[in-house]
């Protein structure tokens, strides 16, 4: 039976195909083609799985708090009424979650969360079968695609994030799809449209995405030669549909706030949290409600945003410890009175921080961030509501992550971006994993923001054991026709 490759570039001039045990694809060799039965099965229960958990277990209108509860707030609002100016709540996070979300309550009545589940069902089980196809695409033979899928299928995180009413599931799905599509592209010259519209999904939904589509134009202009079939034409429509995209959302910010100067206003805020370190950011009508709060001491009333993976590190580590939270003003809440993201107050509140810490502080402050990714941060929202029942199995697959795809992964991705020449498409999913740290390192890390990254790092992390594998297979062999006193030389094993 064949195992599903495509033949090599050249019918007349066969190079010797790479040992089987290292799944190294250079571009112009093909790729494996993905099995029906098992992408049909991985479809199927995906959906089903999916379908159960939001509808029965976990419904995520009983889950209404917090993040979740905005986000439906603002698809009812435009669902409803429609982008009305000067709305200003309208513009806190980037439009692509809430206008999607809008979408269900539109057509089914804004009180139909039920629909709205649903969606986030079936894009959920999508990043099954797209994670399988993504891994076909990067390998040549080996059962590695299909242990990927399983995997992915069973991710917990993934089914947990889609009983709440958040951006992590349409990020998840709609950034595969995107990268899924660009490597199509490179490998196949054609689905530039397609490729487009997913890249402009996934920067609605989350704008860090940009940073990921700048690395994959730096990959192409350094291994052209390596990507023939990557035309300008297509590098311009992909870039044309960004440019749409990010202006689509300059004009609506502005629609809502009167200003030109970002996208989502709690970019603001999330700035100031990771260059001061605050656990708490709490915004007053008036200086009197303020003065309330300083009275009482209090870290809950106002406008308030939280950290929790902040609250952890004052929580966990002496002031001393490299990680411990030492909030640049010393206090673990930054109170002001005006709107909780509004651009000038914040960029007086870090220039504070910026003193009080110095570079070498807020190195610190980044190499935390990201430790937050993996580490010390606990998973919300599980932790908050039915923690009883739904985090152990969430604090089990964080331990997982720790333990078998952390330093693998981030293996993987070194020896990815030390290939990127000469295996260019690899790349792309390494660079994936660097725009989640990058990301990190600038603003702040949880594990929740991380779960969206989880398909490229599994993706790496079993490269990586592939990788260990075959080198360590020879040397165990070799070792064998040592203790066994003689036997078949390792260099002649197939």
């Amino acid at each position: 039976m064949s195992d599903g490759s495509l033949p090599a570039a050249s019918p007349a001039a066969p190079s010797a195909p790479p040992p089987a045990s290292v799944p190294r694809l250079p571009v112009a060799e093909g790729h494996r083609l993905p099995n029906r039965r098992i992408l049909l099965l991985l479809l199927g229960l995906a959906l089903a799985t999916r379908l159960v958990w939001v509808l029965w277990i976990h419904p995520p209108w009983d889950y209404l708090f917090s993040d979740m509860a905005r986000y439906i707030a603002r698809a009812r609002e435009l669902a409803e009424h429609g982008m009305v100016p000067g709305r200003r709540p309208l513009a806190w996070q980037a439009w692509g979650t809430h206008t999607l979300y809008a979408l269900p309550l539109r057509i089914f009545g804004p009180r139909n969360l039920a629909s709205v589940a649903v969606l986030n069902a079936l894009l959920g089980a999508a990043a099954v079968p797209l994670t399988y196809l993504l891994a076909c695409r990067l390998t040549r033979r080996g059962p590695l695609p299909e242990v990927v899928g399983v995997v992915a299928l069973l991710w917990h995180p993934h089914l947990s994030q889609a009983g709440y009413f958040l951006s992590e599931i349409p990020f998840l799905t709609t950034q595969l799809a995107a990268t899924l599509l660009l490597v199509r592209l490179a490998q196949e010259g054609r689905g530039a449209l397609a490729c487009a519209l997913a890249c402009s999904a996934a920067f609605a939904i989350r704008p860090q995405a940009a940073i990921f589509f700048v690395l994959a134009l730096v990959t192409w202009a350094l291994a052209r030669r390596e990507l023939p079939k990557v035309r300008a034409r297509h590098i311009l429509v992909i870039a044309g549909a960004l440019i749409a995209t990010l202006s689509f959302s300059l004009w609506r910010f502005h629609h809502y706030t009167g200003r030109w100067d970002g996208v989502a206003e709690n970019a603001n805020m999330n700035l100031t949290a990771g260059r001061c370190h605050n656990i708490v950011t709490q915004a007053f009508p008036d200086a009197a409600a303020l003065a309330r709060s300083d009275a009482r001491g209090s870290t809950r009333d106002g406008r308030r945003v939280s950290l929790p993976g902040f609250r952890a590190l004052a929580r966990l580590f002496p002031p001393e410890h490299p990680l411990a939270l030492r909030p640049a003003l010393g206090e673990e809440s930054v109170k002001f009175v005006g709107y909780i993201g509004d651009p000038e107050i914040h960029r007086e509140i870090r220039e504070r921080c910026y003193r009080a810490t110095g570079p070498g502080e807020q190195l610190r402050y980044s190499l935390t961030n990201v430790a937050l990714l993996w580490f010390v941060s606990t998973q919300w929202p599980e932790v908050e509501r039915g923690a009883r029942r739904f985090y152990p199995p969430i604090e089990f697959y964080r331990r997982l992550v720790q333990i078998f795809v952390w330093l693998p992964s981030l293996w993987g991705m070194a020896v990815a971006l030390a290939r990127l020449r000469r295996d260019p498409l690899r790349a792309l999913v390494a660079w994936q994993l660097v725009t989640s740290i990058l990301t990190a390192a600038v603003f702040f890390g949880t594990i929740r923001l991380r779960t969206p990254y989880d398909p490229y790092a599994l993706l790496l992390a079993a490269w990586t054991y592939a990788t260990w594998a075959a080198r360590l297979r020879p040397r165990l062999a070799a070792w064998r026709g040592r203790a066994g006193g003689g036997g078949t030389p390792a260099s002649t094993l197939p």
